[in-house]
């Protein structure tokens, strides 16, 4: 079963999980209550100007646009100065959940969604309804997806950021020589898993031999979340609190789809981790790939595409995303928590910059706004914010996360059956949360 791009062979590499998801910055206009960051009325003892520490986990040009947006916060506000740390993605929640335990946490620190059934426990994150309302913060301002992923136990934890998700990118180029391009732009294609397998049958056809109709990563962590994906459209929940349903109709049906694809040339088994180069050069038609690429792909002048959400292939729109999230650890200063608060709300609000990296602001008001809608191909995927389905909350998801992983990547490389290997996932997942 192992696929090959026509013409191009490429190495196997570990299943390790992708790491280093994009950020950025800013907009105009603060939509929060009566008390806001903007309007500078929270301070220290007389007077004095509350100094709040900042830990993210982000590299690159990310950590940069985060680094302007901090930046830009300070020269506005005397009465609130956020100190920026940048710290390694590889040992980012080690180190957070050390210092949260000894109580050596920063004033405001940001996690993923998914991480924080994780850092919860440690009985040091503050909930946050009480201090959004001393603090004037209106969780009515935004996406209701993203809000309620926060929430455990009826009680908010963290303050959205964003969302990043897998969408589906096209070489519009590539589509429209195969005569699959609608005259606005998008694919012409029949609904469903059969049509989208039809559509890249069309290009399998049309397209010369050393371009391959689709590109994802087939053995890392894309092939989960795009697994996630497509069961979470089939309307099936595969994990929920201690009841473990991996080995299902659905969960079957996913990887036979998956596999199907390979076995049909339709997308090659064995190219590493070079998905984003292998579209950005032209030598594939559509990919899966995660809203971070983006700005990849704007940099190559020679190609032409299109960014959309996630393709419904089943019963109901799904795909898999997450968020960067702001936690409030808990201390003595609630002068401080509600300046904290106040600041990660203007980050939200001021989101456009943030925006440029890909990920979709988690207010309404900022996804309309002209500078958004101003930023090519961003506004084309918001929608996906909406049909994010979550991974499940779980203290264990990343150790879930990497089993799963690891018996669908089998399955791909044909070192087991789909049957074999989701019964696999599944014994190794009842393993792990009957700990």
């Amino acid at each position: 079963m192992m696929g090959k791009l026509k013409g191009v062979s490429f190495g196997l590499t570990s299943t390790a999980l992708l790491a280093g998801i994009l950020a950025g910055c800013g907009t105009d206009e603060n939509a929060s209550g009566d008390a806001t960051a903007s309007d500078n009325n929270v301070s220290g003892a007389n007077g004095e100007v509350v100094e709040l520490s900042y830990w993210v986990p982000f590299s690159g040009s990310d950590g940069e646009f985060m680094e302007g947006m901090v930046r830009q916060f300070n020269e506005e506000h005397e009465g609130i100065q956020v100190e920026f740390m940048n710290n390694n993605w590889d040992d980012y929640y080690p180190k957070l959940r050390t210092a949260l335990v000894s109580n050596s946490a920063p004033d405001i620190a940001v996690s993923h969604v998914s991480n924080l059934p994780e850092l919860i426990p440690t009985g040091s994150i503050e909930p946050l309804d009480e201090l959004a309302e001393e603090a004037g913060i209106d969780w009515g301002t935004f996406a209701d997806n993203q809000v309620n992923a926060t929430v455990i136990d009826d009680k908010h934890y963290a303050v959205p950021l964003d969302t990043h998700a897998v969408i589906m990118y096209y070489n519009t180029d590539l589509l429209d020589e195969a005569g699959l391009l609608n005259e606005d732009g998008s694919i012409a294609m029949d609904e469903g898993h059969e049509g989208f397998t039809a559509m890249l049958e069309t290009l399998d056809q049309e397209l010369p031999d050393n371009i391959s109709p689709m590109i994802m990563g087939t053995n890392n962590i894309f092939t989960y979340w795009v697994w996630h994906a497509l069961v979470s459209q089939q309307g099936h929940d595969y994990l929920t609190g201690s009841d473990v349903a991996i080995d299902s109709p659905e969960g079957i049906e996913a990887m036979r789809l998956m596999t199907d694809w390979i076995d049909r040339d339709l997308m090659p088994a064995d190219v590493g981790d070079n998905s984003y180069d292998i579209f950005k050069t032209g030598q594939a038609a559509v990919t899966f790939s995660g809203v971070w690429a983006t700005g990849n792909f704007e940099t190559e002048e020679d190609l032409a595409f299109q960014a959309v959400p996630f393709p419904q292939l089943y019963d109901q729109p799904a795909a898999w995303g997450n968020s960067h999230t702001l936690i409030v650890p808990k201390q003595d200063s609630r002068n401080k928590q509600i300046a904290a608060v106040q600041f990660a709300d203007w980050l939200a609000e001021n989101s456009v910059m943030w925006a440029e990296a890909g990920h979709v602001p988690p207010k309404p008001s900022v996804i309309e706004s002209a500078d958004y809608q101003d930023l090519p191909y961003r506004s084309d995927y918001a929608a996906v914010m909406d049909d994010v389905v979550y991974v499940p909350q779980s203290a264990q998801a990343s150790s879930i996360q990497d089993e799963i992983l690891e018996s669908l990547v089998q399955i791909n490389y044909g070192q087991s059956s789909i049957e074999d290997g989701i019964r696999n996932a599944q014994e190794k997942v009842e393993g792990i949360v009957g700990e």
